[in-house]
């Protein structure tokens, strides 16, 4: 969770996610104890649906019953976990290692990110893999959050925050699961609760962090509950101040969504999984890639012979005689099969083909379904590979990409704003917390490096780009350097 803590840092071993959580105790506290009224809108039960089928254990589908005559068998379903894989490339295509923040002041931009985009405060919270991380379960579960907070920073009784160079932003990357809106406007959550169940000394408490606005101004409450006898309020850990205030109308957290409308609960302010819809396709890729397996277990080799053919162990158990593998072989009794008195073999024919084919249209169909275009998959009956060229062609995944970027650019620079405010007014940092903030997201998923600087080159050339704005995009330089750079070689800017 985002944390103001005093001093001492909470161990892993005194910290840590338990089990899930109850909503409706959840909902309680907010009530009682923040004086916050959560909606119950019905987007538990479809999240916990969602994470079934991203875990791949969707309760009363992938556990399969088989009656033998004697007694009944339960196994688990053969599957391809397509619900994570789909999320996975989700993340991959919007949030990868080519992904910065520009920030307009120098300065700014080194403390945020580094000289080279993988230091500053995001390097020291390895940010993006995180934050590719969360895109992946937002996907999945329709909502994520970023948190930030400050580690070693003291706060009074009041809940104000002494200025210090030793603070240290954290952040914490939040699932649905854990995030409660408590006030909201269109598909902006303005206020809002994360929750989690956490160990301190033994012990389960309830921890509720709230987001709320006072005065214009966000306050962060840190409250735990103990759950022994009813629910009670517990002091938090020395090392987690009760009450912080922030001094600002710029929210510490910031929610990101798929930008899909959310078709299960319209006026929720809860986002949609990305397969929401497509559950149905992959049960159907599931029951085929099952009956694939299946179709080599049931389908071995076996020969038949009489029990006269056979030969005995010590232990008076018959065997073939030159048995290689046991499991080969089947008694069928004293009669010889057909009247023939020759072994029999039963050799049934494999439906290989027909099973690929089968799980290749669900493929399809599961991929123009999540946003992919038709065929971003392939399916060569050993594994399932994303198609190898992806460009700006497939006009389908191109809409998608840049229709997700949209609604994903605004909370990153939201927490990069977050950022630079706190390193200016609580840990006394020579940053612009007004500086230009943009997101430069990863072109070359859709098109190779080459061909986008051969394209923009053309178009400083026809002067659609400027000549700075081409060294900004490619080479990661702020507009300022750009400019300078440019003047030196050649005076034009």
């Amino acid at each position: 969770m985002g944390k103001i803590y005093q001093m001492v840092d909470l161990s892993e071993e005194d910290f840590q996610e338990v089990r899930p959580l109850d909503n409706s105790t959840i909902q309680k506290c907010l009530r009682e104890y923040f004086g916050a009224e959560t909606v119950d809108d019905g987007m538990e039960a479809l999240i916990e649906r969602w994470h079934e089928w991203y875990s791949g254990a969707a309760e009363g589908f992938h556990d399969v019953y088989i009656n033998n005559g004697l007694s009944t068998v339960k196994r688990k379903m053969h599957r391809l976990h397509m619900a994570k894989r789909v999320c996975e490339d989700w993340a991959n295509l919007l949030l990868n290692e080519k992904t910065y923040i520009l920030v307009g002041d120098k300065k700014s931009g080194r403390f945020l990110q580094g000289e080279d985009g993988s230091g500053g405060v995001f390097g020291d919270n390895d940010f993006w893999t995180e934050a590719n991380r969360l895109v992946e379960k937002t996907f999945a579960l329709g909502t994520g959050a970023m948190v930030c907070g400050v580690d070693g920073m003291k706060v009074d009784s009041k809940g104000n925050i002494h200025t210090s160079e030793n603070g240290r932003i954290r952040f914490d990357f939040i699932d649905a699961r854990s995030i409660f809106p408590i006030s909201w406007s269109g598909e902006k959550i303005t206020e809002a609760a994360f929750v989690r169940q956490v160990v301190d000394n033994g012990e389960v408490l309830l921890y509720i962090q709230a987001h709320l606005l006072e005065d214009g101004e966000y306050v962060i409450y840190n409250r735990c509950f103990s759950e022994k006898e009813g629910l009670t309020e517990v002091e938090p850990p020395e090392n987690i101040a009760p009450k912080v205030k922030t001094g600002s109308n710029l929210p510490w957290f910031s929610v990101i969504k798929p930008n899909i409308v959310n078709n299960a609960v319209p006026t929720s302010a809860m986002g949609i999984s990305v397969f929401a819809d497509a559950i149905d396709i992959i049960k159907g890729i599931d029951l085929c890639y099952d009956s694939l397996n299946m179709e080599f277990v049931l389908g071995k080799k076996m020969v038949f012979l009489r029990r006269d053919l056979l030969e005995k162990d010590d232990n008076g158990n018959y065997f073939a005689p030159q048995d290689v593998n046991r499991q080969l072989f089947m008694y069928l009794g004293d009669k010889a099969l057909d009247g023939d008195m020759l072994p029999q073999e039963f050799n049934p024919a494999l439906r290989v083909e027909d099973h690929v084919r089968g799980i290749q249209e669900q493929m399809n169909y599961l991929s123009s379904k999540c946003g992919f275009g038709e065929r971003h998959y392939r399916f060569d009956a050993s594994n399932v590979v994303t198609a190898t060229q992806i460009n700006s062609e497939n006009s389908n995944l191109f809409r998608s990409i840049r229709k997700h970027e949209i609604l994903l650019e605004k909370p990153l620079a939201a927490i990069a704003r977050a950022v630079l405010y706190i390193g200016a007014n609580l840990l006394g940092k020579d940053v612009d917390k007004n500086a230009s903030i943009s997101v430069v997201f990863d072109d070359s998923v859709i098109e190779d490096e080459a061909s986008i600087q051969a394209r923009d080159l053309e178009l400083v050339k026809q002067k659609i780009m400027m000549p700075y704005e081409y060294r900004v995009k490619h080479f990661g330089e702020d507009e300022a350097t750009a400019k300078r750079i440019l003047k030196e070689v050649n005076g034009d800017e």
